[in-house]
């Protein structure tokens, strides 16, 4: 993992970067996993200048920062330079705002291929093998989206989204022990929800499909509701309370402006 790349991918809205505070926290932990001693006030101010430099360079007010940072392995024998070495790429937003899907995805399963459990499960890197094949997968068969087990054979997440499901109207999503990676939207509803809201608890397969429903997140695209999971036909009633719980939270905390 030595050459391993870390990824941030953040929604940026009239040049201010959503969810800040987690994305930070989330890109300052995973320095710490592959031995960069860099504090949370330094990967801050270094997102916040680089952000700055590209919508000044770019005139963009509304896009998709994705950012990867890798280990300068110069820095090791010419401590004066940077140990880090940041690189960055832009995508316009098709829309700022967070909106529930209007169809529900078509979701299945990602046969044959498990995610390995160790110390870089939760981490968002550049090492996606398994996500590529999820998304092939599903793109082939006619789907959206594709669930990767774990080598424990439960659920651990979606190509680029964590996973909930519903049951008897309890909400349950994968314990960070079950590798899914550490989704800032996922850490968001576990932590501002109220407390027992979402449940963490490993998910089987046989749980997903007896499921009432499912719905994915992440940072960019906010909640989307599961319409299908392979030929079962789901609901979104309590998908549709947790996305008015979130919307709520968002206009609290992050602005009106994005919901």
């Amino acid at each position: 993992m030595a050459d391993l790349g870390l990824i941030e991918t953040i929604k940026v809205v009239n040049g201010r970067p959503v969810f800040k505070n987690l994305h930070v926290k989330r890109l300052f932990n995973s320095l710490q996993l592959i031995k960069v001693n860099e504090t949370e006030f330094k990967v801050e101010d270094r997102i916040l200048r680089l952000l700055k430099y590209e919508c000044i360079e770019n005139g963009m007010k509304n896009f998709r920062l994705r950012i990867e940072v890798q280990k300068n392995r110069a820095h090791d024998y010419m401590p004066d330079i940077s140990a880090l070495k940041w690189n960055c790429t832009l995508k316009p937003l098709d829309n700022p705002k967070y909106v529930l899907n209007s169809t529900g995805l078509k979701l299945t399963l990602l046969p044959k291929h498990k995610k390995t459990i160790d110390a870089f499960a939760n981490v968002k890197h550049t090492e996606r093998n398994i996500y590529s094949k999820a998304f092939e997968y599903a793109t082939e068969n006619g789907f959206d989206e594709a669930l990767v087990l774990n080598e424990n054979n439960t659920i651990a997440d979606a190509s680029i989204y964590n996973v909930f499901t519903v049951k008897d109207g309890n909400i349950y999503t994968p314990p960070l022990t079950d590798a899914p990676v550490a989704g800032v939207l996922r850490e968001l509803l576990l932590t501002r929800l109220p407390a027992g809201r979402i449940i963490e608890k490993s998910i089987s397969i046989q749980d997903i499909y007896n499921a009432d429903e499912l719905f994915l997140t992440n940072a960019l695209k906010g909640i989307r509701w599961v319409g299908y999971m392979d030929d079962k036909q789901l609901g979104n009633t309590i998908t549709k309370q947790i996305f008015e719980e979130f919307k709520s939270i968002v206009a609290e905390h992050f602005g009106e402006h994005l919901v």
